[in-house]
């Protein structure tokens, strides 16, 4: 265990790397476990540590099985397990997880790990579990981000203990059927009590049953059988052949459209990893027949076979275990450039040499054919019974992308808009009139900004969906059905309401942009989300954070990146009292862009205390806005059209 300077005081305020002899007790606050050494601060972003700890185990206490667990940070194939102490920006990437576990089997003589586990986020990845395939025979790992619970640990260690016999595949189910569910401090009374009124400021009993299901509502976790992801690897590389003869507006849908999980590539980005088999359920839903159409329903047959035991929460309803990275053209043109420090081919080398694709990836964006024969999958063949060990494969050589295309992308316009009404009061309101023109629109939102007269600038001020008339749903996931026709026609209402941060005290009320992040839910499984810089008390470090509400204006989590622009991997957290959160405030600015660029700058800061926060509307304040029509294509480009509005005192 590492400990991060400055995010944890207790059990005497170490931040050293010791190493644990763990046995059972009863306190949560402390360490009784005997400490077996304290190597100093080690950098746990080097996989040599990830080695040297792995050999020690293995080597002094020998075993007929062995589970390996990496806890902390995950951000897909991109990797994770970030350390800045001793050596700023530290982190593993997929291929150095790969590494170390050959370095580690290699070593040691195991054959094979019985388990590996990634109680981090994001990492149940097509790409990340392709990199244990010859390193394990089962993976625990999450699609989507995990709470700061993290794994029920004492529920499956308990059963271990009573079942020492039980394989690597009982224990992966008995980690997932326990998430959450089993967790001490939520099932032992003492505990769910301490850790209510210390994390939600609620001072009642509530019963276990109804704090796990509101811990539940995000999460995901699988346990997977990595002997079927050769399998799977096929069953995608027929996929990505086959949809080189289908319409992209079709695939640009089911990307756009796909259950989606948290971006580790900046807050503003729109998510690029998505559910492997809903994306497959929706290409298949838009064809009805062909060979792509049955080259989707074998991927999801493949998934459900790799698939030993899966849960996920009411908020991610087309989650089916396992993820792939599928972005958008600007992110695509990020993270395939030869010079790019996000090289997708070259952090997760196994999956590449295995795979099509990030062949099909290619095709889809510039048209560079690619030949079907090309992949590898004997790369992922155990090391137990291959005739050599597997060696990383080597990086595929990268050529530069002369030109992105993006299929499905633009072509919308919007027309004038017509406003009932260019002057109301603060409990007023206006109807709004306009057509969209295009076949590539994804989401529709209505937008209003306050505009600041001193500088001739724009305040964000409000943002939410505008509903399709008609919706569609694909494995219980809700989204528009803009119809056939090349016209939409919109009518919608605007109210002058903003809203505001509040935590009890209406003197610390701040103003804050809430974004909507679900499409066509109930109140209670909306979410709207607020960007800003998480400030830790102890030390003043400064990390990119995300606040989460319901649709309801309650507090659901907190997210904190690995920087403080809200890239780099995130992390569910428990806000500590003291600590602040700073609102990100976005600006419409002109005086460097004559045609217009949002800036981000520090709007007003909230100090965590003993309440929860919430949200508050407020009246808009008196002046001029502009409310607008924001039309998000399927590679999440967006356009605008804006009408000017007053907004009165009275």
């Amino acid at each position: 265990m590492d400990r991060y300077k400055g995010a944890y005081a207790g059990d005497g305020d170490w931040t050293t790397v010791k190493r644990f002899y763990l046995t059972q007790d009863n306190d949560l606050e402390l360490i009784a476990s005997k400490e077996i050494a304290d190597l100093g601060e080690l950098d746990s972003g080097d996989p040599q540590t990830l080695v040297d700890f792995a050999t020690w185990a293995i080597q002094t206490y020998p075993a007929e099985k062995y589970m390996l667990i990496l806890s902390d940070h995950g951000a897909g194939w991109v990797g994770g397990w970030n350390d800045n102490d001793p050596v700023p920006e530290s982190s593993f990437i997929t291929n150095s997880i790969d590494q170390a576990l050959k370095q580690i089997v290699d070593s040691t003589g195991i054959g094979q790990f019985e388990l590996v586990g990634f109680d981090a986020c994001l990492m149940s990845q097509l790409e990340s579990i392709s990199a244990l395939a010859p390193y394990a025979k089962y993976a625990v790992a999450s699609e989507e981000t995990e709470p700061a619970l993290g794994w029920a640990y004492a529920a499956f260690l308990t059963k271990l203990v009573n079942e020492p016999q039980i394989d690597g595949a009982e224990l992966a189910k008995s980690i997932v059927y326990n998430y959450i569910v089993g967790d001490t401090r939520i099932v032992d009374n003492n505990a769910r009590l301490k850790f209510l009124s210390e994390n939600f400021g609620i001072n009642e009993d509530v019963p276990a049953e109804q704090v796990a299901k509101e811990m539940s509502s995000d999460i995901t976790l699988a346990a997977i059988d990595i002997s079927a992801i050769s399998g799977l690897n096929t069953s995608v590389n027929d996929l990505a052949v086959a949809l080189k003869n289908v319409d992209p507006g079709i695939v640009a849908e089911a990307r756009s459209y796909a259950q989606s999980f948290q971006s580790v590539f900046g807050e503003k980005d729109t998510a690029s990893y998505i559910d492997l088999a809903h994306f497959s359920a929706l290409i298949a839903d838009g064809l009805g027949s062909g060979e792509a159409f049955d080259a989707a329903n074998q991927v999801i047959a493949a998934v459900q076979k790799a698939i030993l035991a899966e849960k996920h929460g009411d908020n991610r309803p087309g989650s089916t275990g396992i993820s792939i990275y599928f972005p958008v053209s600007d992110l695509f043109n990020l993270t395939t450039q030869p010079e790019t420090p996000l090289s997708y081919v070259g952090f997760a080398s196994r999956f590449a040499a295995a795979s099509l694709w990030d062949d099909y990836l290619m095709y889809y964006y510039t048209g560079q054919e690619f030949d079907p024969t090309m992949a590898d999958p004997s790369v992922l063949e155990p090391v137990a019974v291959a005739a050599v060990a597997q060696a990383l494969p080597e990086v595929k050589a990268q050529t530069k992308v002369v030109e992105v295309t993006a299929p499905a992308s633009g072509g919308i316009t919007i027309a004038p808009l017509q406003a009932s009404a260019s002057e109301i009061g603060p409990d007023g309101k206006i109807t709004i009139n306009t057509e969209v023109t295009g076949k590539n629109v994804g989401y529709i939102y209505i937008y209003s900004m306050y505009y600041y007269e001193k500088d001739g600038s724009f305040l964000a001020a409000e943002s939410d969906y505008i509903f399709s008339e008609n919706t569609k749903e694909v494995n219980g996931v809700v989204y528009p059905d803009w119809g056939t026709e090349d016209v939409i026609r919109l009518e919608v209402e605007w109210t002058p309401t903003i809203y505001f941060i509040t935590d009890g005290n209406e003197a610390n009320d701040q103003f804050a942009l809430f974004e909507p992040q679900t499409y066509g839910v109930t109140s209670e499984q909306d979410t709207y989300a607020v960007r800003g810089v998480y400030t830790f008390a102890d030390s003043g470090d400064q990390r990119g954070a995300t606040l989460e509400f319901t649709g309801e204006g309650k507090f659901k989590r907190l997210l904190i990146f690995m920087n403080k622009d809200g890239s780099g991997a995130p992390r569910v957290m428990t806000p500590n009292p003291g600590d602040q959160f700073t609102i990100t405030d976005q600006w419409l600015e002109f005086k460097n862009n004559p045609e217009g660029e949002f800036v981000d700058y520090d709007g007003g800061t909230m100090t965590f205390g003993e309440k929860p926060l919430e949200w508050v509307p407020y009246y808009s304040y008196a002046g001029q806005y502009v409310v607008g029509i924001v039309v998000e294509d399927l590679d999440g480009k967006t356009t605008e059209e804006f009408v000017e509005v007053i907004v009165t005192d009275k």
